[in-house]
């Protein structure tokens, strides 16, 4: 195994196989094998950005994008290219309110199962200690 990297060292090009426009995180601030946390500040010229707040389906991208990149820095440290993934199936959605451009996204996934290569996760998203969205999320590996 590749020596572990300092997380402020790492982009979100180095982890995701996303590319802008729709890179939707900006730090990994958390990675365990259980936990990985993220930031992302909204901005004005995002894709998923209107009338000054952030699209629901921008927040749900967020939470997908925070799974892969846990996935992501596992690869990178483990000397493996990065894996695409996709959304296999998000239960228990709730958005309590999107947020707005300029407020900073801090979004926390916490894996309940790992089984052929799916991964079930708890995803939150807090601006601040304000939670505002929270959903359980099912994510394949290609």
């Amino acid at each position: 195994m590749v020596q572990l990297l300092q997380l402020l060292d790492i982009t979100p090009l180095d982890i995701l196989p996303q590319r802008p426009p729709f890179v939707m995180i900006d730090h990994l601030t958390n990675y365990s094998q259980e936990i990985t946390a993220t930031q992302f500040t909204v901005r004005p010229d995002n894709i998923f950005v209107a009338e000054g707040k952030m699209l629901a389906t921008g927040l749900i991208e967020n939470m997908a994008q925070t799974c892969a990149a846990r996935l992501g820095y596992y690869n990178l440290i483990s000397g493996l290219p990065v894996k695409i993934g996709f959304i296999g199936a998000i239960r228990n959605l709730h958005i309590m309110r999107t947020p707005k451009v300029g407020e900073t996204l801090d979004t926390l996934i916490r894996v309940k199962e790992e089984i052929f290569g799916m991964t079930l996760v708890d995803a939150e998203s807090r601006v601040k200690e304000e939670m505002i969205a929270k959903a359980e999320m099912k994510i394949a590996i290609q």
